[in-house]
């Protein structure tokens, strides 16, 4: 009898013992902040595998610590965090990127830990990245998907990268250190059809964004406020609050055509003023200037245009060469031209105008139009005449003579005038 209880109790032993091994299932063991992370992380299956009487396990870490082994008894493991498995060699979960539509989704690479998420182990389980209807973003594990609004990928943390590719990417930053921008404050817009702007009120109180923000101070991509700067391209919201506007030809009765080293400084432009010269043609008067100080807009709408180089607004404008026309006994201001701007004026093909004294009368009108002896009179500077030719812009035919004008030369109105001072001065 004693002899058969020892024989049962070795059977029982061996059995256990088998049944015990039979249970033990075999689970990879690594932990990234120890075997490295792209090992670990990326291709468990080359980890050491270590029996368990449990379950398998994967989990990640809020600091982003991925461990892989075996689940120890009364441990909690439930996704997004950790997955369990009881099968030999089943945690071999991959790890996506987790952000549901949340802003911070789609500002910037997903590269903080807090967005790690273990994936389940369900076939075809793959990192997700989708724009959502209302264009925001979301990231995810999820199925395979391929289209416009859509994008999976295989590998651990592979959908981390800014998403879609070409989202706009804006700087993004408010308050006294925001004058400068640095690639630290670059991040990608929350919405796909977001644009860039810049405000600010001085250098110490500027604000940059993207349209699509939900900060309080910020510009809508359809602003009309002239203080809201407005661009659509890739980090284009750089502007300085000032900066030097640099220097162009400044005139406002110019030269059909300048000589470039004649330019001026324009001074400071403001973050939301253009920089560059225009040409303005208005009629024959031609003007030049910088862009940072016009009133309005430079268009072909109305006879202007523009260059961004410094005195570049040098170039011929084709315009009617004009001539100051009127004789002093019939045009009151024709003497002195106090306002040349008022006075009649013609245009002259030959592009030179004349001004002089005959008779007594101011003479203005195109050197064509001067008889061969007024003409005479002008080329050899005949004393008396005062004459005078220009050829430098139109209108050039402006200065006025010395000398008081006589009464012949005051004409009607003015001989009235006359002679109505002198009565009041004889009561």
């Amino acid at each position: 009898m004693r002899e058969y209880n020892f024989c049962a109790f070795l059977i029982t032993a061996v059995v256990v013992s088998q049944l015990g091994s039979t249970l033990a299932i075999q689970c990879y063991s690594c932990k990234s902040s120890e075997t490295g992370e792209a090992s670990c992380l990326m291709s468990p299956s080359t980890q050491n595998a270590e029996e368990c009487s449990n379950d398998c396990y994967t989990s990640v870490s809020a600091d982003g610590t991925i461990t892989r082994g075996c689940l120890g008894n009364d441990t909690a493991c439930s996704l997004p965090s950790c997955s369990s498995c009881k099968e030999n060699n089943c945690n071999t979960n991959i790890v996506c990127k987790e952000c549901l539509g949340l802003e911070e989704c789609a500002t910037a690479n997903m590269t903080d830990a807090k967005y790690n998420a273990v994936c389940p182990l369900l076939d075809g389980t793959q990192c997700v990245s989708l724009v959502n209807d209302n264009r925001t973003v979301s990231l995810s594990c999820g199925s395979s998907c391929a289209n416009v609004t859509c994008s999976s990928c295989t590998t651990s943390l592979c959908n981390e990268a800014l998403y879609p590719a070409d989202r706009r990417q804006c700087y993004t930053c408010s308050g006294t250190d925001c004058d400068t921008v640095a690639a630290s404050i670059a991040t990608g817009c929350s919405q796909t059809d977001a644009k860039c702007f810049t405000t600010g009120t001085s250098a110490t109180n500027m604000t940059r964004g993207c349209t699509s923000a939900t900060t309080d101070i910020k510009c809508a991509a359809d602003s009309t406020d002239p203080g809201c700067l407005l661009c659509d391209s890739n980090l284009c919201n750089s502007q300085q609050y000032q900066r030097d506007a640099g220097s162009c030809i400044i005139c406002d009765n110019c030269d059909a055509q300048q000589n470039a080293s004649q330019k001026q400084s324009c001074d400071q432009a403001l973050y939301n003023q253009t920089i560059g010269c225009y040409t303005l043609t208005t009629g024959s008067t031609v003007s030049r200037g910088c862009l940072n100080k016009l009133e309005g807009e430079c268009s072909a709408n109305n006879s202007c245009t523009s260059c961004s180089d410094a005195g570049c607004n040098v170039a011929a404008v084709d315009v009617p060469f004009e001539c100051i026309a009127c004789i002093s006994n019939e045009v009151a201001d024709c003497w002195s031209a106090t306002k040349p701007e008022d006075l009649p004026a013609v245009k002259c093909g030959n592009g030179t105008c004349f001004s002089g004294i005959w008779n007594g009368l101011g003479v203005r009108d195109c050197f064509s139009s001067a008889s061969q002896l007024m003409q005479y009179q002008c080329d050899h500077n005949v004393e008396g005449h005062q004459c005078t030719t220009c050829t430098t812009l139109t209108k050039c035919n402006a200065k006025g003579f010395s000398g008081a004008a006589s009464l012949s030369q005051m004409g009607v109105v003015g001989l009235l005038m006359a002679l109505m001072l002198a009565l009041r001065s004889s009561l």
